[in-house]
């Protein structure tokens, strides 16, 4: 199932993609730059080899931007590609966030404040945006009434987790069956 990798997916450019990730993204966002760099900019990925490495990422320990850095490294170049990845996920934001805790640490200075909510907003809706971008071509009427009654129940009825749980995830299951083929 191994795929050969791209002519341009040099070890320079994996390290230079995820360093560009790792310096401009922040938390929750991190996923959505991921995917922009690895689907529409550089195209080594397609949309569903991308969700199926996603989905890998959030079954591994750690974080999942650093385990969809490691795991688009390793497909790409192999475990150079992965060592790669890794060191460029995570040197850049490290070095970022060792720069802004000598300021942060003691100081209640309002520009701090304002540049980590900022980078919180920033994440929330590089979040946002991922999400709809990736659903828009994949949701249907039963996916939106299911999201609408758990945001109800939740929001709006304040029912605890088991009981939303308890509901949701048998008329799930019961709404999103896939059609039985045509004999």
């Amino acid at each position: 199932m191994e795929t050969p990798a791209p002519a341009e997916a040099s070890l320079f450019a994996i390290a230079r993609a995820f360093g560009r990730v790792s310096a401009t993204s922040f938390g929750g966002g991190q996923i959505g730059a991921i995917r922009r760099e690895v689907v529409r900019l550089t195209h080594w990925l397609d949309e569903e080899t991308f969700l199926e490495v996603l989905a890998l990422a959030q079954l591994l320990p750690d974080s999942n931007p650093i385990n969809v850095a490691v795991l688009v490294g390793a497909r790409l170049r192999g475990i150079t590609g992965a060592i790669v990845a890794l060191l460029a996920a995570m040197l850049p934001g490290f070095v970022i966030l060792l720069v802004l805790g000598i300021f942060a640490l003691g100081s209640h200075q309002a520009w701090m404040t304002g540049a980590l909510r900022g980078c919180a907003a920033m994440a929330v809706g590089l979040t946002l945006a991922t999400a709809i971008e990736m659903t828009a071509k994949r949701i249907n009427v039963p996916d939106i009434a299911i999201m609408a009654g758990v945001a109800g129940a939740v929001l709006v009825l304040h029912l605890s987790l088991v009981l939303t749980l308890a509901i949701f995830i048998p008329l799930a299951l019961v709404l999103t069956r896939p059609k039985a083929p045509a004999a």
